[in-house]
């Protein structure tokens, strides 16, 4: 067999393939446009012709109402509530004598912390009795000096430099005593020399105890113990501003930690911020927690997914959604064979689902599936 007659055979088979792709390609082209043809488009008005085959691929659901929670999920970090965290450093400079807690240990407010001499606490001390003594003498020349008067024998002038005298005296006493109260020391059982005894204001377990008996501490130095009630504890979380029509206070909220990831622990929205992050588009939002198995500790990151109220809205599928450069828009079958482009507003709520936020009411028919047929 000549190399010839191979090639030409080669080359029949090589015509014959391209005539039939061809072919192909006419008849699709034919089965394009008689399609086309079946579709008039008239502002945002879709018509079908009776006899076209794009009917059979458009399946329509009316829209209804239902009820409907949000749910979204974002990352809170655990921190106290607030008045429910103290931070106990020495109210001035001195030298710790005693200590009176541990860690763990539970306290009532008003509960000794730690004790501690001082010479600023010794002056004050000092100058407190001396104010104290100075007014009970202001006080009774005074009282004396308005029995003399009230009996024609003391002069006014006397009389009203008493009473002067009685006015500062009294208003110094009181300057002590105020400083006294900075300090929180109770002048009723204060004695000369005595230690200052640093209470706890809050009732709460020590969480943090750095007091060394002997050590000498700064009035700005660091707290020496720290005391929080932790039964409850708040997880703040950021929020995207997408999702602020979707909560309230009081919506109940889902905390998940790493440590236990399957184990939901419920809290209530607390607080709802009213200042917008500009960089991230979020509000801070307040989730509050009961925290008795102690599960969330301070500073703890965690998964923090929200639950909105129930309320009546329309859910389609995603596939119902068209797009058009940034708008979405759904195809509504008015009679058989007459489809309206209507313009609307969704979320995503998930894979597959969409929520109408805009545009659509109840009972409309919508093409969920095959708009694409119509479009082209």
């Amino acid at each position: 067999m000549s190399f010839n007659f191979i090639k030409q055979k080669f080359m029949h088979k090589i015509i014959t393939a391209v005539v039939y792709m061809l072919l192909i390609v006419a008849c699709s082209n034919n089965e394009a446009t008689k399609e086309a043809a079946d579709l008039s488009l008239t502002g945002d008005t879709i018509v079908v012709g009776e006899k076209s085959s794009v009917s059979d691929h458009i399946i329509t659901q009316k829209s209804q109402l239902q009820d409907f929670s949000a749910e979204f999920r974002t990352i809170g970090t655990i921190r106290p509530v607030s008045g429910k965290f103290a931070e106990i450093a020495p109210p001035f400079a001195g030298r710790i004598v005693k200590s009176h807690i541990r860690l763990g240990q539970k306290l009532t407010a008003g509960s000794p912390v730690f004790e501690l001499v001082s010479t600023e606490l010794y002056e004050a001390t000092k100058a407190y009795f001396a104010a104290q003594s100075e007014n009970e003498l202001a006080q009774r020349k005074y009282s004396r000096q308005k029995e003399l008067a009230a009996n024609g024998v003391a002069a006014q002038r006397d009389l009203e430099q008493a009473q002067s005298e009685a006015i500062i005296s009294s208003n110094e006493f009181e300057q002590a005593k105020a400083t006294l109260n900075i300090f929180n020391i109770d002048a009723s059982s204060l004695q000369m020399g005595q230690p200052l005894k640093v209470v706890s204001p809050i009732s709460g377990e020590v969480v943090k105890c750095n007091i060394t008996i002997g050590s000498y501490a700064k009035e700005d130095s660091e707290p020496l113990a720290v005391v929080a009630d932790l039964s409850r504890v708040w997880v703040t979380a950021l929020v995207k501003e997408n999702y602020f029509g979707a909560i309230k206070n009081g919506d109940s909220v889902k905390v998940y930690t790493n440590n236990n990831p399957q184990k939901a622990i419920s809290g209530t929205i607390y607080y709802i911020g009213e200042m917008l992050e500009e960089e991230t588009r979020s509000l801070e939002v307040i989730i509050e927690c009961n925290n008795a198995d102690r599960e969330l500790k301070l500073g703890m990151f965690c998964d923090v997914h929200f639950i909105s109220s129930p309320k009546k809205a329309i859910i389609l599928p995603s596939t119902a959604i068209m797009q058009e450069q940034d708008n979405d828009y759904v195809l509504i079958e008015e009679t058989k064979g007459k489809y309206v482009r209507r313009k609307v507003e969704s979320e995503s709520i998930s894979f597959d689902k969409v929520l109408i936020t805009k545009g659509l009411g109840e009972g409309e028919k919508v093409v969920i599936s095959g708009g694409i047929y119509l479009n082209n």
